[in-house]
């Protein structure tokens, strides 16, 4: 009997603990229970509506930047242009700054804050402003994850995210544009880098570029692209002296300059001189159409001090094997001339075929091997002057558009276990692998059974 009154009270009471869930909990918002105050901006600021920002850092420097149809410049402690990313981030920052926690409304003393002086202090005016609104930044937290602030027009002390410390703890040198050299990219048609007696000469032929001129050697116009790159970006990482006519260049290195690079854009040039080391990996340098000297980084000294050699193309032939159309290979006293054509019955497939001095068809897999081996051979290293002996072996190729196509001409000379390889209109030698050179030439004569 005392079992059933027990087990009756344990029913009485799951019904009552169900209803209580349907009638309450499952009527419960449940965004109520995971729901975060909603955050209350510092300022109300129109996006886009600030025009001038004063920030004095930790160190008691002030920069300020203003701007002017749009285009932002610094204007203290000197006259320069900004550095629109990095003035960005301060602006957006302060247009969407956010109180983490309100910490005393009206406090006695701000001192134990580091807000009596202010640590960093930001003041900024937007479009119609009479006045500056001021943001006044003090120590970190214990924890060290929010700062304190409050505003200059009022006495509440609030946190905000430590992160910002960075954003806005601003040195004159942060805000400025830092490019080291500045031209027209896309405009560049000539380079000369000077160092000591070198001098590496760098020319646009058309759309490609040429060493040492329009009739020189093929450059590479990745490596050359590459070098555009590297002075387009190059960023100064200090001031080392605001006017260069009032320092000694020999300081600096820059009387006797370790490279000038000049960049010719039609009829302007710009030029660059790097000088002696400023620490292990800057060095002093100076944009010669302006006083300034500065440091740049290690990396772009060394790709200006490259020779000639490093950017000419290693790729001997420009053809490759699923390019070929047509080919004059002499060697030995003969001319042999292959073509594609159909054969016999064919409408679309194409073959190898030796057109003179005897016609037949060729083994496909063998001569796509040849010209596969001699296309891929690459400079190793190049010379001044070329072999005018040994065995040689002269191909002309043929490659491109069938019914116009380009040419180009490169003669192979073997001597003693030496390959050079030189092309027609250019100066000098490439030095090419021996082993691919027989390889290639091998195939070659097992295809024309030549001696």
């Amino acid at each position: 009997m005392r079992s059933g009154r027990s087990f009756l009270l344990m029913l009485v009471v799951a019904a009552g603990l169900g209803g209580y869930i349907y009638f309450v909990e499952m009527k419960r918002d449940p965004a109520a229970d995971t729901a975060t105050p909603a955050r209350e901006k510092v300022f109300t600021i129109q996006a886009g509506t600030i025009e001038d920002v004063e920030i004095t850092n930790a160190t008691s420097q002030v920069v300020r930047v203003s701007r002017k149809d749009a285009v932002w410049s610094l204007v203290a402690p000197e006259v320069a242009d900004a550095d629109t990313a990095e003035v960005t981030t301060v602006i957006s920052s302060l247009e969407s700054l956010e109180r983490v926690k309100v910490i005393d409304e009206n406090p006695a003393t701000v001192a134990p804050f580091g807000l009596e002086p202010a640590r960093i202090k930001v003041a900024f005016k937007t479009a119609g402003d009479a006045t500056q609104k001021v943001l006044l930044i003090g120590n970190k937290t214990p924890t060290g994850g929010d700062l304190y602030a409050k505003l200059d027009n009022a006495p509440g002390v609030f946190l905000i995210g430590a992160f910002l410390e960075d954003t806005f703890n601003r040195k004159p040198f942060d805000l400025r544009e830092k490019s080291a050299l500045k031209f027209t990219r896309e405009a560049v048609d000539s380079i000369m880098l000077a160092h000591g007696t070198t001098r590496v000469m760098l020319a646009k032929a058309g759309t490609d570029w040429r060493i040492g001129g329009p009739t020189g050697a093929r450059a590479d116009s990745a490596a050359v692209d590459a070098l555009i790159g590297q002075l387009a970006q190059a960023r100064m990482t200090s001031i080392a002296a605001a006017d260069a006519s009032t320092a000694k260049p020999a300081e600096y290195g820059l009387d006797k300059p370790q490279v000038v690079a000049t960049i010719g854009a039609g009829s302007t040039k710009a030029e660059l001189a790097i000088g002696k080391k400023e620490d292990d990996t800057h060095f002093f340098a100076r944009d010669l159409s302006r006083p300034l000297v500065f440091g740049v980084d290690k990396a772009l000294l060394d790709e200006l001090l490259k020779k000639a050699d490093d950017f000419r193309v290693k790729d001997v032939f420009a053809y490759r094997s699923f390019t070929a159309t047509g080919m004059d290979v002499a060697f030995g006293g003969q001319t042999y001339t292959f073509a594609k054509k159909k054969a016999e019955g064919e409408t679309s497939l194409e073959k190898w075929w030796q057109t003179a001095p005897a016609s037949k068809e060729l083994e496909s897999a063998k001569f796509d091997d040849f010209l596969m081996t001699m296309s891929n051979l690459r400079a190793e290293s190049f010379v001044a002057a070329a072999h005018t002996g040994g065995e040689a072996i002269t191909i002309t190729a043929r490659f491109g558009d069938a019914a116009a196509p380009q040419t180009e001409t490169v003669t192979l000379r073997k001597v003693g276990t030496v390959v050079q390889a030189i092309r027609a209109g250019e100066t000098g030698a490439a030095v090419v692998s021996t082993a691919d050179f027989d390889r290639a030439l091998g195939l070659f004569k097992e295809l024309t059974s030549a001696k």
